[in-house]
């Protein structure tokens, strides 16, 4: 924080990392303790940063100066705590019973920051995320005891929630979420990642209308990686920023080399993609590089990726079609939003999930319900598209309900630049000839 640390105006209190460790060592040395085990918190103040935006950061370090006196105060005669680096505090209970008492003292840490008065804060509270980790239990070293806090905090801060007790499943999935992030890198700079088209055809001609852009990657080293998978792990990080411009760019350079300057070309957003409120910029510089009209930009938000994305999604969405862009509710009927928050997102397309779609052929309840989505959406003026079109009986089943546009394997899967345009070619001499 350029200096503006928790313990910059706490020095007695602030040992850093390496004071912890030291104290902590000599706490363990004395701590056979046979009524009970030494705890270690964690505790970070998850949204510093934005409190010394909006309070100033003379503000947002009085503030957090505050919050660590107000823990030390909280603290009994054998416990103590460190100032661990610029948003973070270690604290330690000698002794401890049970992981029961290390979560009381988490919920207490948070009301201590709620608690906590910001200066010209705007009714701010301080936030705070920690990690939980019992002696000997989850170490017998004080480095392995603090690794085992900070790794339960980086699975609070996965969770999105107050707080985690470290666990041996938790740190091994972080690993080798750290390690797929590595492999990540790696990848974007070798030029590992690939993107496929898979057609959306009009569902009263069968003639393309556009594409959706699927991201795909094969690692040497671990073949085929599923996209959930590393999407899951770099979303809400840069990485997730780097390949969305690599989709982006990739997706109107393809485009414009496709027969015909009316076909649309759909991208996939995350919540923290669109949160971040730049989106409408990146699409516009993609289309002015690689000469496309705005207009034949389609965005994918799911249904619940919307809900997730807060208060600015709306906002967000709003921006992107002020700008020509086509907004699409992707995934629509397995998410969480209310008919009221639906009825309000600035749309002009739903995609009806392809759990629904796929087994429309033996299952009337799936068809009713289908049937239900699209005269719903119709009466909001959406255009429909149904995924997950794997059968002639079901597309035609989709074309009696009055389905728009359709996507599934039935058309085609995911197809390399190449082999689009040659399904391109393809599907428009066959419609010459029908005339």
């Amino acid at each position: 924080m350029n200096g503006m640390s928790i313990g910059s105006a706490a020095s007695e209190l602030d040992g850093g990392s390496l004071g912890f460790l030291r104290r902590l060592q000599e706490c363990l040395g004395r701590s056979a303790v046979p009524s009970g085990a030494t705890g270690i918190i964690v505790a970070q103040l998850a949204n510093l940063s934005q409190i010394n935006t909006t309070a100033g950061y003379g503000n947002g370090h009085r503030a957090s100066v505050a919050f660590a006196r107000r823990v030390e105060d909280m603290l009994r005669s054998d416990d103590w705590m460190c100032v661990i680096g610029d948003d973070r505090v270690g604290v330690v209970l000698n002794p401890v019973h049970n992981t029961g008492h290390l979560t009381l003292a988490a919920n207490r840490i948070a009301r201590i920051a709620s608690g906590t008065p910001i200066p010209n804060g705007n009714g701010l509270e301080l936030e705070v995320r920690v990690g939980l980790a019992m002696y000997p239990e989850h170490g017998a070293t004080p480095e392995r005891l603090l690794r085992s806090a900070d790794l339960a905090l980086e699975t609070a801060a996965k969770r999105q929630a107050m707080f985690a007790i470290y666990t041996p499943e938790d740190s091994q999935s972080l690993t080798d979420e750290w390690d797929l992030s590595t492999e990540i890198a790696a990848g974007l700079e070798d030029g590992e990642f690939e993107l496929r088209f898979q057609p959306k055809v009009t569902a009263s001609t069968l003639e393309p209308t556009g594409a959706e852009t699927l991201l795909r990657w094969n690692n040497p080293r671990l073949g085929p990686v599923p996209p959930q998978r590393f999407i899951d792990v770099a979303d809400g990080t840069e990485q997730i920023d780097e390949l969305s411009r690599f989709v982006l760019h990739g997706a109107a350079q393809a485009a414009t080399a496709w027969p015909g300057t009316d076909l649309t070309v759909a991208v996939n957003l995350t919540p923290s993609t669109l949160e971040s409120g730049s989106i409408a910029h990146e699409l516009e510089s993609a289309a002015a590089i690689w000469g496309m009209e705005m207009n034949r930009f389609t965005v994918e938000i799911t249904e619940n990726g919307v809900v997730a994305a807060g208060g600015n999604a709306l906002s967000a969405l709003e921006a992107l079609r002020d700008v020509g862009v086509r907004v699409s509710i992707d995934d629509f009927g397995t998410g969480n939003s209310s008919l009221a928050y639906f009825k309000n997102i600035p749309a002009d397309e739903l995609k009806i999930d392809k759990s629904f779609v796929i087994d429309m052929h033996q299952s009337e309840s799936s068809t009713r319900l289908v049937r239900t989505i699209i005269d719903l959406a119709h009466s909001f003026g959406l255009t429909v598209v149904a995924e997950g079109v794997e059968s002639e009986v079901v597309a035609r089943k989709l074309q009696e309900l009055g389905c728009d546009v359709l996507q599934g394997y039935y058309f085609a899967r995911p197809l390399p630049q190449s082999e689009f345009v040659e399904f391109l070619l393809a599907r428009r001499s066959h419609a010459q000839l029908a005339r």
